[in-house]
């Protein structure tokens, strides 16, 4: 008879507390890393949210619009950089001054588009942990017109 692989097949009841008392066990065991558990639960600054309905949902999609802007911001630096270095290797070097002021002007966007990264990020999480959540209307606008 074909038994179906461990994670397709679904568990018998004694298979299911067979695995129950094996977790039961382990937690009763101290690790090593017991002490150090303790001590990230005492100091971790990670705020604990119960999660109902969509909450880690919620928090974890402004992670990822974070880590968006984040890109977006090594983007622009990449961009500065390589225009910077175009002007510089141009036959005319009579231009290197505009290229090094237009890849200052996407290095300066860049630590704009973290600093506003930083500020929705921080701010989302607030008004999330309170149930609001903040349509953000000038970080899309700037981000939409300085692009």
């Amino acid at each position: 008879e074909f038994e179906p692989p461990f994670l397709v097949r679904t568990k018998s009841q004694p298979e299911r507390e067979e695995l129950q008392n094996q977790y039961k066990e382990q937690k009763k065991r101290k690790s090593p890393y017991h002490a150090l558990g303790k001590i990230y639960q005492k100091y971790s600054p990670a705020a604990m949210l119960e999660n109902k309905a969509a909450v880690a949902r919620d928090h974890l999609a402004n992670e990822r619009t974070f880590l968006a802007w984040l890109r977006t911001s090594l983007s622009l630096v990449t961009v500065g950089v390589a225009i910077t270095q175009l002007y510089k290797l141009s036959p005319e070097a009579t231009h290197a001054g505009a290229g090094r002021s237009i890849g200052a002007t996407f290095v300066i966007l860049s630590i704009l588009f973290l600093y506003m990264a930083n500020a929705r990020y921080f701010h989302s999480q607030v008004a999330l942990t309170k149930d609001f959540f903040p349509a953000s209307r000038g970080a899309v606008l700037l981000g939409s017109t300085a692009v």
